[in-house]
């Protein structure tokens, strides 16, 4: 019979990242590579070639390979405390476009010659694009014109062009792009993380999520997979909880960034996406429950932030670097390291 493994018995919640840990990334970084490639080649952006989507889609893996110099970039960013993908393609595209790299190898060359981390990135890319696009630095920031295009680009992949008029209410820049919605895998046996999952539930632990997918794209897999059971009430954080309150604290003069490597979406999932946003950036919660709180993600952003909330941190392997990720999570002092969500049950 399966029960908790024992180094869990210190805590009674569990924060879990959804990409690499729960779900596959895999179809995330296509959707990205097809962002990346459509904005500097399709006539509708910066390119000058004649655009076809569904040959796009077709040779997605080839597209990858080049955009993330063999998913090379993808890991380095994730260690410098890039989180979501709409930054990934954000970033990428950014140094492509403005002539700071010549070639996706070099993206990846300077990204590793300097120290830059996440949001330092975030600042530069905007400076280059405001340089070159002769737009206001403003314009070109995270969660701003250039930054928003990205996005919607990566959502018009990852819904179609047909559902994304639907949910936006907006005309698609590429009509004709098939939906890659259903593309989503388990990061692992399906089975497996029902089983975690229930058995972790069962034992007393509360199950919550913070993850960098909007309310629409984490609501897929759930619903396809019959998990939602398992996590508390109002406690599944979703990149729409960290839109909607930056978006609400600029309408009142205040700029803040609250993406991973910051811990917000770590604590709107403990304290409940229903707790005030100003109390937590204030500091004002129950400071208590941190120490019998554990994060599980696969990431760089996800460590920082755990570690800047004061919880404890469990990597797990399944990410973009797999087993080679090792090393790195042991010297940045994770806690706990696992091949998997696996083994957080014995038998």
């Amino acid at each position: 019979m399966a029960c908790c493994a024992q180094f869990l018995d210190k805590y009674e919640y569990i924060i879990f990242d959804m990409d690499g840990v729960i779900t596959s990334e895999q179809n995330y970084w296509d959707i990205a590579a097809l962002t990346v490639y459509e904005l500097l080649n399709a006539p509708h952006y910066y390119g000058t070639e004649p655009f076809d989507p569904a040959m796009a889609l077709d040779n997605v893996k080839e597209i990858r390979k080049e955009v993330f110099f063999g998913d090379k970039t993808i890991t380095l960013v994730k260690e410098r405390g890039v989180n979501s993908n709409w930054d990934l393609g954000y970033v990428v595209f950014a140094y492509m476009l403005t002539g700071k790299c010549a070639t996706y190898k070099e993206v990846y060359d300077y990204i590793s010659e300097s120290s830059l981390m996440a949001f330092d990135l975030y600042e530069e890319c905007a400076r280059l694009l405001s340089e070159k696009l002769n737009l206001p630095p403003e314009a070109c920031r995270r969660n701003e014109l250039i930054w928003n295009m990205c996005r919607d680009t990566f959502q018009e992949w990852y819904f179609g062009s047909d559902e994304f008029e639907v949910f936006y209410n907006t005309k698609p820049r590429c009509p004709g792009k098939p939906s890659m919605e259903m593309r989503e895998v388990p990061a692992i046996e399906l089975g497996d993380i029902l089983l975690v999952l229930q058995t972790l539930k069962n034992s007393g632990k509360k199950l919550m999520i913070a993850t960098g997918r909007s309310d629409r794209d984490v609501s897929n897999p759930m619903r396809l997979w019959d998990i939602r059971k398992y996590f508390e009430e109002d406690a599944i954080a979703t990149y729409t909880h960290i839109m909607n309150a930056e978006d609400r604290f600029a309408r009142m003069g205040r700029k803040v960034l609250l993406t991973k490597p910051e811990p917000y979406i770590f604590l709107k999932a403990l304290y409940r996406t229903t707790y005030s946003d100003e109390k937590l950036l204030a500091g004002d919660y129950d400071k208590s429950l941190l120490s019998k709180a554990l994060v599980v993600g696969d990431a760089g952003s996800d460590l920082f932030a755990a570690k800047r909330m004061g919880c404890d941190f469990l990597a797990v392997l399944t990410g973009v670097s797999g087993e080679k990720a090792r090393g790195y999570f042991e010297n940045e002092q994770a806690e706990y390291i696992l091949p998997s969500i696996k083994e957080m049950i014995t038998y």
